[in-house]
């Protein structure tokens, strides 16, 4: 009969053009012009899916039931999903399940239609209300998000994640002026919103940037971006094209201040508009903490006008729409555990919504500092660091600000020549990094054609400026006659919103009766006070000055203005000299409060020159009250970066730099723990570059510690200018030791080198043999690019000892060798192409050998003929003789092969003894004697790596079982880099499927096998999905034993490693070599770690993985900040402000 016209109508009109599979946003409609349907422009792919079959023999076929082409048999899917229900004949999918899928789906629909002018209006309001930039007072009044926006710098990790993935495709498809950010931070740099509004980007993200680095700014251009495409206004591109903005879903924004969220769930809360009893409560009951779910709803109903919209609306919304919740300010919740009980509640909410949301991002934005490990540990929210403004992103915020400010040609061209000429000065570059400073400065150079100095004097020739534009053109008449009470009523404004927003956790703003009572109570004593503080507050209420009025309350319009006037009253209090209540004092309790870092930077900023030479000891004392916190040098090193220390001598930065890199401060410093944007830390020129170059030297010279001097020599290399000459340098210190090398090799000074040195360096790699390294590493990592006899033979004696190494080095013939044996290592069925190559080139005859022979080898499988397989074979054992390579490629022969007659056949003494040795391997695959004798008689060397590969693949599970403490002896016995070297040829080789997974599954469950860490590791390469469930409990035991082995990453392990049980953080002392920063440290698989464990890392960090370190960090300033005194309490105390 077919569907009829009526019953088409209404299944499509009430799907509302969207597949009814849940959480499947997929349009069934949409524009095409290649479509079929040209006239109409119109591609369709939604399907009318059965629910019961039309045929016998389909999927749900129901005999019974006839109206089969009826509207209560039919669903409007997608294609994939229609697939899905129908596979297996409809077994996953009853009739029942798909008739509630139905009736559920045009449910939600139907809601969501009649939710949608709740919706308009919603995005209508907060579009009016964001369109315009925060920072409005340098000249930019009233310009729109867009008007001034730049795409600012971020960085991500390159670690391997979808991430890092994602950003690497963006910066090769756009690539933008960032080589000094990418070198400089060693991160993955892209725009901010290239990534955020990249068709591909799914998931979370935390972006991390300092005061006035534009991360509010990112998150509102964000949310006006989806807006836009929503309301169908104009603008807001982000510079892409109309196909990639079609490619891209158009979010629904919903943008939370997460200070006032934090101000609203602590509040108590009448629940459904009704008054509660009052009866005793639980614990649990006080405790509790209003979600940032229900904060959503009561921010949408006040910002929708007359429209209605209930927590289930939302649940709706996440359920039928792709949805951004953009979470600002989380930095700004002043109060430590409030702010830890807000991540906990982003980290929650995210759990509660992922099941059902159909397509959520979540983005939070916060400056350096914040503790996000139950945010950043789960890998569910990597973190983006905002960078500084590169070269060309300062001058297209130039011009925009010149086409905003409407100037002349003539002013224009002038205000961009001034600008660009004072670019290589290193403290006005270091002002123009971040937009904010950068709207100031080009507002100074345009109005009083001035350069400041330094952070502190920006911000106070700005209010100067701002200040005598007000008095001169008379729109304040209160500046004519009293100009210094507006200045110091500001500053007392600033302090006193400061010291409430961490009282109280406000959100930093106060109301008009608040700030009339505070008027009065602030001005008590002055001439004609009762009207002073009237007209006082007519000019604030009024005209605003330097404050706006956001919902009802007044606040300063960026934090940062506020964190600056908090300082200028500080300063202008306190006194020079006295006892507790001197300026000494008061910058003493601003460095050891996290919150107040930024009032603590402009406070600094206010000093003399004499204050600075003495500032140091503030440093000193402070330290020694907040050690091993590294929170009074990561003050140091801002305000190196903030040229507070210009004018200042040598020497005197010396001291400063010195105190930064001393003991632990050296790795806290490359793990990123003291740079705002979480980089390895580099100091700039004339702001302790040249000073830290010497400290380093030292440190390489004297530091006995082998952590210490890989940091050393990693930062010292990227300190290093061409005339610095750092190789001439280190060839001064040579001396032929292990330590001496492989310090060269991190300050790759192997390229280009004289006769002398490269004897010398033969010398000393002739006798390395350390348990960590190869000698190829360290000439590849060195930048060795020579083409020695004696320097080939190495790298050939190393990869045919077990080197495994990448041919990505600067030496042709080193290249071609790491090629051709990494091919017959992964068993490649292609010749190298590296090695075809090279024959133009001129080689070493070692090199011209190995390459000849891998352009001679044919391909060979396990289809292969036991000829071929002779002819492949006879080749690699001339080129390579006997050695780890030939016995690799021998594992390899098929077993319908015979290699015990290979042995008998082969031509080469070398391809005879790996034969036969492999036939003994094969042959005694249920023979424990034989194995222990093969044990423990076979050489430390490839022969042993090669006999502990075979056990594991060849034998017998009963075999393996009864030489567990054989195995795990021989396992013993091989050094980290050899360890690394088994583990990776087990990886392809289950990656092959050239071996049978190894089940020990039973053996496991009945304890009947012992295995210790680094051997349980070595199995779970190969192991059947049976016994990987089993190892997890006996490997979260052994972990420090894999740790010591020395895996090549060690967070796979952790993730093999997970149980019920959570892991104690000892095992991990030193593990990090096997553990970089990224996503392993998962709070719930993690135990707690302790006060004097916290202690112990920072005090030792060269120990510890780089993420224990962060949780140490977090551990200690949780415990600090519950211990802090207000500093309101403390100025009230000292008397900071006046006689008691």
């Amino acid at each position: 009969m077919g569907v009829s016209v009526t019953t088409r109508k209404t299944l499509w009109g009430r799907a509302h053009n969207e597949c009814a599979f849940p959480t499947c946003l997929q349009e069934l409609t949409f524009d095409s012009e290649t479509s079929d349907t040209a006239a109409a422009g119109v591609r369709i792919i939604g399907e009318e899916a059965h629910i019961r079959a039309q045929r016998a023999g389909g999927p749900r076929y129901d005999a019974g039931y006839a109206d089969v082409d009826g509207y209560d048999n039919l669903m409007l899917m997608c294609p994939t999903h229609h697939a899905m229900i129908d596979a297996n004949n409809g077994a996953d999918y009853s009739v029942k399940s798909l008739e509630k899928m139905k009736a559920e789906h045009e449910r939600k629909q139907k809601r969501r239609g009649e939710l949608q002018g709740a919706l308009r209006a919603y995005l209508g309001d907060r579009f009016a209300a964001e369109n315009t930039v925060q920072f409005q007072q340098a000249e930019l009044r009233g310009p729109s998000v867009e008007a001034m926006f730049v795409d600012v710098p971020v960085g991500g990790r390159r670690d391997g994640s979808a991430l890092a993935d994602l950003l690497a495709h963006i910066s090769a498809e756009a690539p933008g002026d960032t080589e000094e950010l990418e070198r400089s931070s060693g991160l993955l740099i892209t725009g901010a919103t290239q990534a955020l509004l990249h068709p591909n980007w799914t998931g979370n993200a935390i972006l991390v940037g300092g005061p006035g680095q534009g991360k509010s700014t990112v998150l509102q251009y964000v949310c006006q971006f989806h807006r836009a495409r929503r309301l169908g206004e104009e603008g807001y591109s982000a510079g892409q094209s109309e196909l990639t903005r079609a490619e891209s879903p158009a979010r629904f924004p919903i943008r939370i201040d997460l200070r006032r969220y934090a101000q609203w769930a602590e509040q108590p809360r009448l629940k459904s508009g009704k008054r509660q009893k009052k009866q005793r409560q639980s614990p649990q009951e006080e405790d509790r903490w209003s979600s940032l779910e229900e904060y959503v709803v009561d921010h949408i109903r006040r910002n929708i006008g007359m429209h209605k919209f209930a927590p289930e609306d939302l649940a709706l919304l996440l359920a039928t729409e792709p949805v951004l919740f953009a979470l600002d300010g989380l930095d700004e919740v002043a109060n430590l555990a409030t702010r830890s009980r807000v991540v906990e509640e982003i980290s929650r909410m995210r759990g509660r919504l992922r099941a059902d949301a159909a397509d959520l991002v979540i983005l939070v934005a916060t400056r350096p500092g914040a503790a996000l490990r139950p945010l950043t540990a789960s890998g569910a929210f990597p973190v983006l660091h905002l960078q500084r403004l590169t070269q060309g992103l300062r001058l297209q915020y130039l011009r925009q600000w010149v086409e905003v400010l409407q100037l002349s040609e003539e002013s224009a061209e002038k205000l961009q020549s001034t600008f660009m000429d004072s670019q290589h000065v290193p403290h006005v570059s270091e002002l123009a990094s971040y937009p904010m400073q950068l709207a100031i400065l080009l507002h100074l150079l345009h109005r009083r054609q001035l350069l400041p100095q330094q952070r502190t004097e920006l911000y106070a020739e700005y209010l100067k400026t701002f200040l005598d534009r007000e008095q001169t053109e008379d729109k304040e008449p209160l500046l004519k006659d009293q100009r210094r009470v507006v200045e110091d009523t500001h500053a007392y404004l600033g302090w006193y919103l400061q010291t409430k927003a961490e009282e109280e956790g406000s959100a930093g703003s106060i109301t008009r009766d608040e700030l009339r009572a505070l008027l009065r109570a602030y001005l008590a004593g002055q001439p004609e006070e009762q009207q002073l503080a009237d007209d006082l507050y007519s000019a604030i209420t009024d005209r605003v000055l330097c404050l706006v009025e956001r919902e009802d309350a007044f606040e300063f319009e960026v934090q940062s203005l506020r964190e600056y006037f908090a300082a200028l009253h500080l300063y202008e209090n306190l006194t020079p000299k006295g006892i507790g209540n001197s300026r000494d004092d008061g910058l003493n309790a601003l460095l050891e409060r996290p919150y107040w870092a930024n009032t603590c930077r402009f406070f600094i900023g206010m000093l003399a020159k004499g204050e600075l030479r003495a500032l140091i000891g503030n440093f000193f004392t402070v330290e020694k009250k907040v050690t091993p916190r590294p929170l009074v040098r990561s003050m140091a090193v801002t305000l190196l970066n903030d040229r507070v220390y210009d004018g200042l001598t040598s020497d005197e930065i010396q001291g400063v730099v010195d105190f930064v890199l001393s003991g632990p401060g050296l790795l806290l410093a490359e793990d990123g723990v003291l740079d705002a944007a979480g980089n390895p830390l580099r100091f700039g020129e004339r702001a302790g570059r040249a000073q830290a170059i010497a400290h380093l030297k030292t440190r390489l010279e004297q530091d006995p510690d082998a952590e210490a001097r890989q940091a050393a020599a990693t930062s010292l290399l990227a300190h290093s200018l061409p005339t610095d000459d750092l190789a001439a340098w280190w060839w001064e210190q040579f001396t032929p030791t292990p330590l001496w090398v492989e310090t060269a090799a991190r300050l790759r000074v192997f390229a280009p080198l004289s006769v002398q040195q490269e004897a010398r360096l033969h010398t000393v790699l002739s006798s390395y043999n350390e348990p960590g390294q190869w000698r190829a590493d360290l000439l590849r990592q060195g930048g060795y690019s020579g083409h020695s006899t004696d320097a080939v033979q190495l790298v050939w004696e190393d990869l045919n000892a077990g080197c495994d190494t990448d041919p990505d080095g600067p030496s042709r013939d080193l290249n071609a060798l790491i090629a051709c044996a990494s091919s017959i290592l992964a068993g490649s069925q292609t010749v190298p192409l590296i090695a075809s190559e090279e024959n133009s080139q001129a080689q070493s005859p070692l090199a011209v050998r190995v390459c000849e022979a891998a352009r001679s080898l044919r391909p060979v499988s396990t289809a292969s003929a036991a000829v071929e397989w002779d002819q492949y074979l006879s080749v690699v054992a001339e080129a390579w003789g006997p050695g780890w390579v030939l016995g690799r490629a021998v594992a390899r022969v098929p077993e319908t092969i015979d290699v015990s007659l290979m042995s008998a056949r082969a031509g080469s003494p070398a391809l005879t003894a790996a034969a036969r040795i492999e036939a003994d391997y094969r042959g005694h695959r249920s023979d424990p004697d034989w194995w222990r004798d093969r044990l423990s008689s076979v050489g430390d060397g490839y022969d042993l790596m090669l006999a502990v590969i075979a056990l594991v693949e060849q034998a017998r599970t009963a075999t393996i079982v009864a030489v567990a403490a054989e195995l795990d002896a021989a396992v013993r016995r091989l050094d980290l880099k050899q360890f690394r070297a088994v583990e990776r040829a087990l990886q392809q080789d289950a990656a092959s499927y050239r071996v049978q997974p190894l089940d020990l599954h039973e053996p496991l469950r009945l304890h009947r096998v012992s295995l210790s860490g680094r051997v349980l590791w070595l199995i779970w390469q190969l192991a059947t999905e049976s016994t990987r469930e089993r190892i997890p409990t006996y490997l979260e035991k052994e972990l420090a034993d894999v740790f010591l082995a020395g895996p090549t990453d060690g967070r796979p392990v952790v993730a093999a490693a997970r149980t019920s049980r959570k892991v104690k953080l000892d095992c991990f002392r030193h593990a990090r070599p096997s553990l970089p920063g990224g996503g392993w440290a998962d709070p719930t698989q993690l135990a707690t770690i302790t006060i004097g464990l916290a202690k112990e890392v920072l005090e030792t960090p060269g120990a510890w993985p780089m993420e224990l370190v962060q949780i140490a960090i977090d551990r200690l300033n949780a415990q600090a900040a519950s211990r802090v005194t207000p500093l309101s309490d403390v100025a009230s105390a000292n008397h900071w402000f006046g006689s008691p």
